[in-house]
């Protein structure tokens, strides 16, 4: 993961090269770690608790963080201290914090608690600029000593008073440190060393060699070497009292300070130290010392502390920030080596074992232990990519060739100390050179070149291998990438990915396309590509993700590289992936790469076993020998968690109520390793339920929430990891549950069920006494209203309504009318009312059809009514009407109330009429046209087949007369064009008429569509078309309707034939969830998109006129939609003009 919110800075190594000028190499170190945040940037301590916590000692106190935040110390706590607080972690892993100026003051941390060691009054009196606290052993055995200036204390773990060490001030000085060597208590002052034995100091002599001074720390390494750090040395033996080398001196930085600052910590073999200077390595395999100078990183002349966290993670202090450093397997060259061209490393290789090649935007560079010498330089800058040194290739002869983009082909022969550039065509540019056996592959984006590595210099360019490979790439216009040769003979050429490209990979006897920027072979025969979109294998003539490990690579690629030991090493725009041992590593500038994007040409291993990866940063050197790099997991911790307002962390009481049904969660997850991103991993189990692990990435608080829990048990688990790959250990609460809500209790649920029953026999028995009461007079006042509003919405109907309404009494006397009825008469209500209902009509058959039809029907059935529709010859006019009659009432005597609702429905007849009688002149016409075709049929085709068959005969009796066959073979098209189209037509009126039947039979599909391909194929060839036919599934039997079938292939193909001038038509056929797919692609000149919209109507071409560019009727695709559909099928034409057409027709299968 790249520090995505922090600087990264270089820190300076000083090591051996050539002569002064490569006197530096760089180390990544982040100067705000993950969850840092100090109050001030003096930085005198560092240390890390149990959890994981790194603490912090600065001029303003102390701080820690767990990765996630920073926290101060409790006001209550700071109020104890002046300023300047000391930490010291002992044996058993418990922390301390001491006032390191002013009163002695001493707190141990426990539990997260503080608890303070009471002195006596008599020490506590005296002020002290200088106060240390040091503890040895562990247990009940640990004995502590407090150094205030003046006294020397100490006190065994667990008493509480403490006893005063006698001593000349002036003769030792103050106390610098504490250690156990043989059994021997040793105090190390200032000025001398002295055993402790029943209280008293005694002189002590270290045996061995003699050493400088006396030593301030002694350390025992994991490989069991004792190291001793005193001023300005260090040294090294094998027992604590017996120092036998001395590995370095004089390193010290100032002379005089006003108090010391010192570190001696072990990463592995590697020993990190310093003594007021700045931090120096050690490794006792190599046998050297390498000072790591950090002021040009925090401006001071040396470190005050230095600390190994858990997961190998190097800290350093200083007075002026932290800066934390997480790999050191990698020397960097980068932006400050000002002895190089650029910053930029373009290209690489090793001339001889020890020497190398460097290329550059602006020229070369040849590196040797002795200086750095430039072979060749631009004439342009470094930013300037016209000369760019591309990729470095020797041959069989030592002879090392080099492209070099605009400026060609160059060539060095060996102990020649400048470059030799070749001439070379005009205007080509040079992307790539391989030297393989005597041949050499030259490359440039739009050329392939192959010669002899002996050939004379102007004859490098002589055999072009372009045109072969453009056959095989077809119309696509590449742009070429690298060239090489695989192990079996054959010639690779790599080209840049594009959608037009047909196939990512092209394989022939003699050569190998593929996409990508560069490719590996393997053992297998297998190859590695490395393309735009990650890293690819190509096997048994597949092309795919090459998977490792469970996991694949999807960045670029940009060079590839197998190591001696077998590991495969990928250069992407991220940094550098190693492949090997079934795992992933990858470098980038959070892990100590100088540059995440690594150039094509600048990924080599030496001789020596090391990799150098040119970036655009710069070049790092990894040594596989270096084994400082961070490691393991993060931590993972819960320090609280609350349900409701209850602590449940550490209590039995594990039951709450429902009103306390939220969870806070508040954790530690101390994990500072920066190149990883730091995960969360927590899920509330509910019961016996299967709960997906959550997951916060990269968290910014250290909290966790849960709310609105339903009532159950639950169990909390919690973990944090690495990218999810390392793991801390998992976490698991103990259950706890939220109890149910007192309504949802069974004591509740039984005690609300006998109060509900009670009360309701109570109200029960209270209605029924009411209802008693006033249910008769209910009854009246519902009888009235409904009759109120009965009436309210007859009134409302009768009045508003657009029909006609009349009310009669005995089919004698109209009773009322409503407005519409009386539009209807032309008259007004009154003159209607109690009128008989003669007046109502001109003839007696509409008066009686009205009464006995409609009047005593709907007598007869009451309640129903009775609808009709007819004409009736009002007063005012004949008019069509739909009638309704119902009964509504009848009296005693049996005479009825009857409610009649009249509709004009005149207009609604015409239209109808209307209708009728045009679909009566359109099915003449049909069948106007189907005798006409018909006859067309019998009328044309007869005497055509008879032109056709005469001018065929003449033709095979004279064929010797080739002008007389030539003028017959025009008749005989032309004949035969003239009944295709008479065919088209009459298949297409059959369609439309109903008289095409679907027939299907049994059918070898796969056969069938074959022999209806050949002769398509065979126009195809005689019009000098690719054309390639392809069956995708095997081979089955299914029920189609060949005749359907072959009309649609050969319309379709045939069209593709047509309107194709050049290139490939392609057919593929298959068998897709029981439907037949067929689709036909080619590159003729395709359809515009206003065509496409009319493309299946009968008759449309594009080109039209006598000036049009293709023959035919237009009917193809309309007939071959309707075949489509008739089979129930789809159809799809996707088409560019000028860019060819894409057929896609689904047709079902029915079931066997």
């Amino acid at each position: 993961m790249l520090l995505r919110h922090l600087p990264a800075v270089l820190l300076t190594v000083s090591l051996f090269l050539v002569q002064g000028f490569l006197a530096a190499q760089n180390f990544k170190f982040n100067t705000q770690p993950r969850g840092v945040r100090l109050n001030v940037q003096n930085v005198l301590q560092v240390e890390q608790d149990t959890l994981g916590r790194m603490w912090f000692s600065t001029g303003r106190g102390v701080v820690y963080s767990d990765g996630i935040e920073t926290y101060e110390l409790p006001d209550t706590l700071i109020r104890r201290f002046v300023y300047k607080i000391g930490l010291l972690k002992d044996e058993d892993g418990i922390l301390w914090i001491y006032n390191a100026s002013g009163f002695p003051t001493v707190l141990e941390r426990k539990h997260d608690a503080w608890s303070e060691f009471q002195f006596s009054d008599s020490l506590k009196s005296y002020f002290s600029s200088k106060i240390h606290l040091f503890s040895i052993g562990k247990s009940t055995e640990k004995l502590f000593f407090l150094e205030t200036g003046r006294d020397l204390v100490a006190w065994k773990n667990g008493e509480r008073i403490e006893r005063k060490i006698s001593r000349d001030i002036s003769a030792t000085g103050h106390l610098l440190a504490v250690s156990e060597v043989a059994d021997k208590i040793i105090l190390i002052f200032k000025n001398g060393t002295f055993e402790l034995k029943s209280g008293e100091l005694f002189p002590y002599q270290f045996r061995g060699v003699p050493l400088p001074s006396s030593p301030v720390l002694i350390k025992k390494s994991p490989s069991g070497t004792y190291y001793f750090l005193g001023k300005d040395y260090l040294a090294s033996g094998p027992a604590a009292e017996f120092p036998t080398e001395i590995i370095d001196q004089d390193f010290s930085t100032i002379n005089f300070v006003e108090e010391d600052y010192f570190s001696l910590v072990f990463s592995g073999e590697n020993v990190f130290y310093h003594y007021n200077s700045h931090l120096k390595k050690y490794n006792h395999t190599g046998k050297r010392s390498v000072l790591i100078d950090l002021s040009s990183l925090f401006r001071a002349v040396y470190i005050q502390t230095a600390f190994i966290d858990r997961e190998g993670l190097l800290w350093v202090g200083t007075s002026r920030g932290i800066g934390v450093n997480n790999s050191q397997v990698f020397q960097n060259y980068g932006i400050d080596m000002d002895v190089f061209l650029a910053e930029e490393f373009t290209a690489s290789i090793e001339s001889s074992p020890g020497e190398f090649l460097f290329g550059f935007n602006n020229g070369i560079q040849k590196m040797s232990r002795f200086d750095v010498e430039t072979l060749y330089q631009g004439k342009d800058g470094p930013q300037t990519p016209n000369e760019r040194i591309i990729n470095f290739s020797k041959d069989k002869n030592g002879v090392i060739w080099v492209s070099a983009n605009f400026k060609g082909l160059g060539k060095i022969v060996p102990n020649y100390k400048r470059v030799s550039f070749l001439p070379i065509p005009e205007g080509l540019n040079v992307s790539s050179v391989q030297a393989v056996g005597d041949s050499l592959l030259i490359t440039s984006p739009k050329r392939v070149f192959i010669s002899s590595i002996s050939a004379p210099n102007s004859g490098f360019f002589e055999k072009e291998l372009t045109s072969e490979i453009l056959k095989l790439l077809g119309d696509v216009a590449p742009h070429f990438r690298k060239s090489g040769k695989l192990s079996n003979g054959k010639l690779v050429v790599l080209r840049a990915s594009r959608l037009e490209n047909q196939y990512p990979i092209i394989e022939t006897p003699r050569y190998f396309l593929a996409e990508g920027y560069d490719f590996l072979e393997m053992e297998d025969g297998s190859i590695l590509l490395g393309t735009e979109f990650g890293l690819k294998i190509y096997r048994e003539g597949y092309v795919g993700f090459f998977i490792y490990a469970g996991s694949s690579i999807t960045r670029p690629i940009y060079t590839l590289m197998k190591d001696k030991t077998g590991k495969i090493w990928a250069g992407t725009d991220n940094g550098v992936v190693v492949i090997g041992e079934d795992k992933i590593i990858q470098y980038d500038e959070s892990n100590g790469l100088i540059g995440n994007e690594v150039n094509r040409g600048a990924l080599i291993e030496a001789a020596s076993g090391r990799v150098l990866i040119g970036t655009m940063k710069g070049l790092s050197i990894y040594f596989p020998e270096e084994k400082f790099f961070a490691y393991g997991a993060p931590k993972a911790f819960v320090k609280s968690m609350k349900l409701g307002n209850r602590e449940i962390l550490n209590s039995e009481e594990f039951k709450v109520p429902y009103d306390q049904n939220s969870l806070e969660v508040e954790f530690f997850a101390p994990g500072f390793n920066e190149s990883k991103e730091l995960w969360v991993h927590h899920r509330l189990i509910r019961g016996d339920e299967q709960t997906p692990w959550e997951i916060v990435k990269d968290p910014r608080s250290n909290q966790l929430f849960f709310s609105n829990l339903p009532s159950g048990s639950y169990r909390l688990e919690f973990k944090t990891s690495y990218n999810g790959l390392e793991f801390s250990d998992t976490f698991r609460s103990k259950e706890f549950e939220i109890l149910s809500p007192f309504y949802l209790r069974p004591w509740f649920i039984v005690f609300a069920v006998l109060f509900l029953v009670a009360l309701g026999i109570l109200i029960n028995t209270f209605f029924k006494q009411l209802q008693n009461l006033g249910i008769l007079q209910s009854a009246v006042e519902r009888e009235n209203k409904s009759k109120v509003i009965a009436e309210q919405q007859f009134k409302n109907v009768w009045n508003s309504s657009q029909d006609g309404m009349i009310l009669t009494f005995e089919n004698e006397r109209i009773l009322t009318v409503n407005p519409a009825f009386a539009r209807m008469m032309g008259t007004e209500i009154k003159k209607l009312e109690n009128q008989p209902l003669a007046v109502l009509f001109n003839s007696k058959t509409s008066l009686n059809f009205y009464l006995d039809t409609l009047l005593n029907r709907a007598r007869n059935s009451p309640g129903q009514g009775i609808s009709v529709e007819a004409q009736l010859d009002w007063k005012p006019g004949p008019l069509e009407m739909e009638v309704f009659s119902v009964m509504l009432d009848q009296d005693k005597e049996g005479k009825s109330l009857v409610l009649s609702v009249f509709k004009d429905i005149s207009a609604q007849k015409n239209v109808q009429n209307k209708l009728k009688e045009a679909k009566e002149k359109a099915e003449q016409a049909n069948r106007f046209k189907s005798s006409l075709l018909s006859n067309i049929s019998h009328e044309i085709r007869t005497p055509l087949n008879g032109i056709i068959g005469g001018a065929e005969h003449i033709i095979m009796t004279k064929k010797e007369d080739l002008q007389l066959v030539s003028q017959l073979d025009i008749i005989l098209q032309s004949g035969e064009r003239l009944l295709g189209t008479i065919n088209s037509l009459l298949d297409l009126a059959k369609m439309e008429a109903n008289k095409f039947p679907i027939e299907y039979a049994e059918t070898d599909v796969k056969n069938f569509v074959e022999t209806v391909m050949r002769p398509l194929q065979a126009a195809a060839d005689r019009k000098g078309l690719h054309f390639a036919f392809r069956f995708l599934s095997p081979a089955f039997h299914a029920k189609i309707d060949r005749r359907f079938m072959e009309m649609i292939l050969n319309n379709i193909v045939s069209n593709s034939i047509k309107y194709t001038e050049k290139g490939l038509i392609t057919v593929e056929c298959e068998k897709k969830d029981k439907q037949l797919i067929l689709e036909v692609t080619d590159t003729g000149v395709g359809m515009s998109e206003n065509f496409q919209s009319k493309m299946f109507d009968p008759f449309e071409q594009e080109s039209k006129g006598h000036d049009r560019l293709f023959e035919g009727t237009g009917l193809g695709l309309s007939i071959t939609k309707n075949l489509v559909q008739l089979l129930d099928g789809k159809i799809d034409i996707q088409s560019i003009k000028n860019s060819g057409t894409r057929v896609i027709v689904e047709i079902p299968l029915p079931e066997a």
